[in-house]
């Protein structure tokens, strides 16, 4: 993706408020999700494998996507979400579009670990820290799925790019200007 992407990245970070009082709270979460994430991914993999639409997808590799997913998600209390956060979201982005996973499904996985996560917070984090706790975890899987999202687009402007011999930015021109 062109910087311009990251640049939209630190800006909806500003937008959302996202700073240092949230990469703190999510970093004093880590012990907690570090101990319970296993159970949210394993719980999440059982949905993936009812659905009709992703079972196909993770057969025969639950277990290398579940260390993936681990992974990815202890990303999350980090501390540091800057360009190279940012880049490892959106080598995931590409990934999803690489195997044609539908971008709904991304948006329902954010759901599902929203969901958890909130819940694990509830029942495992101290009254006066929730509110904060709770925002930064919603803030930063926002800026996870902004990122995801903004790789479909990319590919679909790439697409249009390779299939009608346009420029990219020609092709921008032409949408910047529709909206008018």
């Amino acid at each position: 993706m062109p910087d311009e992407t990251f640049a939209e990245y630190e800006k909806m970070k500003t937008f959302l408020s996202f700073g240092d009082k949230e990469a703190a709270a999510l970093q004093s979460l880590k012990p907690l999700f570090e101990q319970h994430g296993g159970g949210i991914t394993d719980r999440f993999y059982e949905v993936l494998g009812q659905n009709e639409a992703t079972a196909s997808l993770i057969e025969g590799r639950v277990d290398a996507l579940k260390a993936t997913h681990g992974v990815w998600m202890m990303e999350l209390f980090s501390g540091d979400y800057g360009r190279g956060y940012f880049d490892r979201r959106e080598r995931i982005g590409q990934a999803h579009v690489r195997i044609n996973l539908p971008p709904e499904f991304v948006e329902g996985v954010m759901s599902f670990i929203r969901a958890e996560g909130v819940a694990l917070i509830n029942a495992n984090v101290p009254e006066a820290d929730r509110e904060l706790a709770i925002s930064a975890l919603i803030k930063i899987l926002d800026l996870d799925l902004i990122v995801i999202n903004l790789a479909y687009s990319e590919e679909r402007i790439d697409r249009i790019t390779r299939l009608t011999g346009m420029r990219r930015r020609l092709i921008e021109n032409i949408i910047r200007a529709s909206k008018k």
